[in-house]
């Protein structure tokens, strides 16, 4: 092929789009860098035979600018063709000439697609695609002729008999004879990829050996008994442990032999399960075996997230729920009859070792303590404080359990209860609340005896009777709730003497009568309820305005008469005032603008009349002014300062 036309092939060739293969990628920037230098060269031709660069300028001025530019346009043309050059040469995309031993010179050909004179490739050699073909030494033109002339044209542009394989398309296979991969990648992208396979196998394999190391956790369930730690088999042990629980167990060493009780239970807990182990020897050996009796009759209970539950391999004031002091410190509190205890223990004549640390209080509530109570916390005749609010007690309290002498706290509100006959053997008793049980009929007779109490709490059973016959000596009372029952008779003027009340709840009952005036006596009292009792009426007591503590007066939907008391007025810590429903009369008082605390003030349904006084209106905190009377206007007022009403 004569020069010309392969020279003109090229041309042609550089402006066609190369095959996305790394070996036609570098040669199809090699012919763009070639067109582009002599399109640039052209340019800049054209530019100097142009109009002056500047017309302003002398033409030996121009002249001399259109040399330097021609000039640099040289230099960069003849830069990025060295450039080119020496990235043909980095990638071994250059012939190469050597003499062989024989005087025939070999070709060494690094160029990817090389082909001979007849369009064939080249056999490959070694990485790189490096072609070999021999050539005839020139001191052997003379005897080949026609040789030496196809060896003189190939041998004038080598670089273009090889750059034919731009101008046409080549095929994958074409691309890829003769190269591995190692050619076909980047060296340094391959190096990164094998340093991200690396870390991630590592990311995984690291998570799941500790997730095949890990044990995870299984809490016990809520019907086994206590899981205790595991400890050695204490055989040598057993029997002196046994013989020391015998003799706090009803029947003994058969009811510990026996497996359908749960003295059985705690009796095997304590010898193979407790992880405290303790020995026959301790102080609180009995203690702890009590607690645990009262746990197998009455659990599972419900466990209490992030507190140390019953059977912990910890002291057993570390329970939840329990509560303990030194005996010192106890002895103290009962005026000395620790010594009377140790000798007379239980009436049956049990007594079980005090230790030093003595579980005085006890707080289950809500943990679905169910069936009869335990006559078993009887054992622990030194307590003081059981709180069984809220469980699934049924029936009444066992005859044991009335022999906890020393016991000042007894909460059993909101159980299904029956019968507490008994109650009035608590004689140290102080706060009592029985409410939300079954509990009907009069109280029992026993409960006079309760005279120490400071708190009572009887509300919404269906106690009858004339409750009041039993408490008016209870002087020592300070709250008082007994509403939502059905007591009979009248409120007595013994009222007077239980000057220590601070909270009287007594509505919704069938009292009769009138307030007494000798509520006035109460200067502690702070809340007072008396509502839905609709035979409790006549006039009310102006002496609430002497109690100047009260916050708290509901008095609605009964039978009350006559005018409000303008001594209400007087109340600066009075906050509700309710009187809805009643027969009240006459004006409402303008003292009540006094009562500057009342946050709630209820006057719907009574027999006002007259205008509504302008000091209400200083009533800044009234969040609720009800005013519904037939006399006097059927609005409901929510704005203050409120607007006098002709």
């Amino acid at each position: 092929m004569p020069r010309s036309s392969r020279s003109d092939g090229r041309s042609d060739r550089s402006g066609r789009s190369s095959n996305p293969g790394i070996s036609s990628h570098r040669f199809a920037g090699e012919g763009s860098s070639r067109s582009m230098i002599s399109s640039t060269s052209s340019r800049a031709s054209s530019r100097a035979s142009s109009a002056p660069i500047d017309p302003s300028k002398p033409q030996w001025w121009n002249d001399q600018k259109k040399e330097e530019r021609r000039a640099a346009t040289t230099e960069r043309n003849s830069r990025l063709q060295a450039d080119n050059e020496r990235r043909k040469i980095e990638a071994g995309n250059v012939a190469n000439y050597t003499r062989t031993s024989t005087g025939v010179r070999e070709i060494q050909d690094g160029r990817v697609g090389a082909r001979d004179e007849n369009g064939r490739h080249f056999k490959d050699r070694g990485r790189g695609g490096t072609a070999n073909f021999e050539v005839l030494d020139p001191k052997d033109v003379k005897e080949d002729p026609e040789r030496a002339q196809k060896l003189q044209e190939m041998n004038g542009d080598m670089m273009d008999v090889h750059d034919d394989r731009i101008g046409r398309k080549t095929t994958a296979d074409e691309e890829l004879q003769g190269r591995s991969i190692w050619d076909l990648v980047d060296r340094g992208t391959l190096m990164v990829g094998c340093c991200l396979i690396i870390i991630v196998v590592i990311a995984i394999a690291i998570p799941v050996t500790l997730i095949e190391n890990d044990v995870p956790y299984s809490a016990p369930k809520g019907s086994d008994a206590p899981t205790g730690s595991p400890t050695r088999a204490r055989l040598l042990d057993e029997e002196a442990i046994m013989e020391r629980l015998a003799k706090i167990t009803p029947g003994g060493v058969n009811t510990l032999l026996d497996t359908k009780t749960a003295h059985h239970r705690a009796f095997m807990w304590m010898v193979y399960e407790d992880g405290m182990e303790l020995g026959a020897a301790k102080d609180h050996l009995h203690q702890r075996y009590v607690l645990m009796v009262i746990y197998f009759i009455s659990g599972p209970w419900t466990p209490v997230e992030g507190r140390l539950e019953w059977g912990s391999p910890v002291h057993e004031c570390e329970w939840e729920g329990i509560f303990c002091k030194e005996v010192e410190e106890l002895e103290t509190e009962l005026d000395g009859r620790i010594e009377e205890l140790l000798k007379v223990g239980r009436e049956d004549g049990i007594k079980i070792d005090v230790p030093s640390r003595v579980a005085n209080r006890l707080e289950l509530r809500q943990r679905l303590v169910s069936g009869e109570v335990p006559a078993e916390f009887s054992l622990l005749y030194y307590m003081q404080h059981l709180d069984l609010e809220n469980n699934k007690l049924v029936g009444g309290l066992p005859t044991p359990l009335y022999k906890l002498f020393n016991l000042k706290v007894l909460y059993l509100e909101q159980n299904e209860l029956t019968n507490v006959d008994a109650i009035g053997e608590y004689r140290h008793l102080e706060k009592l609340s029985l409410s939300k049980n079954n509990f009907q009929g009069s109280l029992p007779d026993s409960f006079k005896n309760l005279n120490r109490l400071k708190t009572l709490m009887l509300h919404t059973n269906k106690f009858t009777g004339e409750v009041f016959d039993t408490l008016k000596d209870f002087t020592l009372l300070e709250n008082l709730d007994i509403a939502h029952n059905e007591f009979e008779g009248t409120l007595p003027s013994e009222f007077g003497n239980m000057n220590n009340l601070t909270e009287v709840f007594i509505g919704h009952n069938n009292f009769r009568g009138v307030i007494p005036e000798e509520i006035g006596n109460c200067k502690n009292l702070q809340k007072f309820q008396i509502d839905g009792s609709h035979n409790i009426g006549g006039s009310i007591p102006s002496v609430f305005g002497k109690l100047p503590e009260l916050k708290f007066l509901k008095l609605d939907t009964c039978a009350f008469n006559e005018t409000l008391p303008m001594s209400l007025g007087n109340l600066q810590k009075l906050s509700f005032l309710d009187v809805n429903s009643n027969n009240l009369e006459g004006k409402i008082p303008s003292q009540l603008g006094k009562a500057t605390s009342l946050v709630t003030l209820a006057l719907a349904n009574n027999n006002f009349n007259g205008d509504i006084p302008s000091e209400l209106g200083k009533l800044t905190k009234l969040g609720k002014n009800v005013c519904n009377s037939l006399h006097l206007c059927s609005c409901v007022l929510l704005s203050v300062p409120l607007r006098v009403i002709d």
